[in-house]
């Protein structure tokens, strides 16, 4: 829970013009490939100073652009440490004794990542820089951090910048890594409930998991909520209980830092009960940008992993595009996946019948790739 001298600045969040969005694949791809680092110390060269004041380093073979603190210089080697890898992969800068602070890092420019039409990231350096320059340490702003000896200067930082480098150094200290909200009971009483109750279960499993507290406190202050409303979030319940967020507790802060990166990542993960007796792990996804339907409306990408008793373990994708939906299930064995794909023609009418077409549909063994058809393919395994 974010400190309460915090939650009376909480605005409601307005989207971001698609064309401006921060997070895309290349930085997504760029945090999966140095996430073997994390934890190490390792040895980087200042490469390059950019326009917009962000440098390009080198390390292990990886070229990545970063916010660095005050004092880098071009030609400069720079120790530094991966402590980790969400919201943004995020070094220290420096060693353990003579750190100067923090700084985000993303995948290096394209030639042309300077031009108008680049991403707003891109062109200001905001989506590298913005927390790189919240965390630049307090604690260490007049150590020796580069090879030239050149002391960093001090830098002002906000409570607020001030709050969130403390929750996110905190958040690393957390002895297991916060990946998903943890549903505590079943989303529905019995596996034959009714549709309409099982969407109102997943839909609560994130509006009331306490990721997005501050935001309807937000609304409340506004008038566009009621307080009732936020009785059922764990938020309010803890209060309730006479309990004290701590933000420096590593739990508190962990859970503060996946609200951070849901955020900025338009990226959502639980995992709990469907039923009683029914495990389910699910993962949503707002594409990321250059990812919109040619009639400007938002693609969702959505993951379940269920099991049950005889169809066994079942990975199911889902593609949402403009009010049509795209299946892909990835089963145990053959026998299974066929079974699925002869009851497509049933599956396909109870969905038109909720306004909602079936757009492509695949099952195959887990052995194969599978991702969701399109009614064009050509490849003959529609059906």
């Amino acid at each position: 829970m974010l400190p309460r001298d915090l939650v009376g600045g909480v605005t409601r969040i307005t989207p971001a013009q698609a064309a401006e969005q921060a997070v895309d694949p290349r930085q997504q791809a760029f945090a999966r490939a140095v996430a073997p680092l994390l934890g190490k110390a390792i040895h980087g060269e200042i490469q390059a100073k950019l326009t917009d004041g962000t440098f390009i380093v080198k390390f292990a073979d990886t070229q990545a652009r970063m916010q660095l603190p005050p004092g880098a210089l071009v030609g400069a080697d720079v120790p530094l440490t991966l402590i980790g890898l969400h919201p943004r992969p995020t070094f220290q800068v420096g060693t353990q004794t003579t750190a100067t602070g923090f700084a985000e890092a993303g995948p290096a420019p394209q030639a042309d990542t300077d031009a108008p039409g680049a991403p707003l990231g891109y062109r200001e350096g905001a989506a590298l820089g913005r927390a790189g320059a919240l965390l630049a340490s307090s604690a260490g702003l007049g150590a020796q951090a580069f090879a030239g000896g050149t002391e960093a200067k001090n830098t002002t930082l906000s409570p607020t910048a001030q709050a969130l480098a403390g929750v996110l150094a905190a958040a690393q200290k957390a002895e297991t890594v916060l990946t998903a909200v943890t549903g505590s009971a079943p989303l529905v009483a019995t596996p034959d409930a009714d549709p309409a109750a099982l969407a109102a279960g997943l839909k609560q499993a994130f509006g009331k998991s306490g990721l997005f507290y501050e935001s309807h406190v937000a609304e409340w202050a506004q008038g566009s909520r009621a307080l009732a409303e936020l009785a059922n979030e764990p938020q309010q319940q803890a209060a309730q209980n006479g309990a004290r967020p701590n933000p420096q507790d590593p739990a508190t802060a962990q859970f503060i830092s996946m609200q951070l990166a849901a955020q900025e990542q338009s990226q959502l993960a639980w995992k709990g009960q469907l039923w009683p007796g029914q495990p389910m792990e699910w993962d949503v996804q707002r594409e990321a940008h250059g990812g919109g339907s040619d009639d400007g409306q938002a693609i969702w990408n959505s993951r379940l992993r269920l099991r049950f008793p005889e169809l066994g373990e079942l990975d199911v994708q889902l593609r949402m595009v403009g009010g049509a939906l795209q299946i892909g299930l990835a089963t145990g064995d053959d026998a299974t996946a066929a079974l699925l794909r002869q009851h497509v023609p049933n599956l396909a009418g109870a969905l038109d019948s909720v306004g909602t077409p079936l757009a492509g549909f695949d099952a195959r063994a887990r052995t194969a790739a599978v991702a969701p058809k399109h009614d064009n393919d050509d490849d003959g395994d529609h059906e």
